[in-house]
């Protein structure tokens, strides 16, 4: 990711505090030609981490599902591995780090 195989870049941040969410990230993968919109940037217990994009999950009545209060999502992409989101989720975070120095 950041200095491997693919490089990361943030195009934007948006911070919001709710819990362990700090905010949300839009990462850019040049040699893709990729932007992935409205990441996750979460932290909890000493630990950071980046989430992919998710939708809300919808009942059969059209409303969105809430589970103690909370809307509940649905990935709609995922990563072959936790060791390949596990270092995307690293590189993101170096790379936000980076750039908010």
């Amino acid at each position: 990711m950041a200095g491997g195989k693919l490089a990361v870049e943030i195009a934007d941040f948006k911070p919001l505090e709710r819990g362990s969410l700090r905010g949300f990230v839009t990462v850019r993968i040049p040699a893709m030609r990729l932007t992935i919109r409205d990441c996750t940037v979460n932290e909890s217990g000493g630990r950071r981490w980046v989430g992919l994009p998710g939708k809300a999950q919808l009942g059969r009545d059209g409303e969105t599902i809430r589970r103690d209060g909370k809307v509940q999502y649905t990935p709609t992409c995922v990563f072959d591995s936790k060791e390949v989101g596990d270092a995307f989720s690293a590189a993101v975070l170096q790379a936000l780090d980076a750039k908010q120095c």
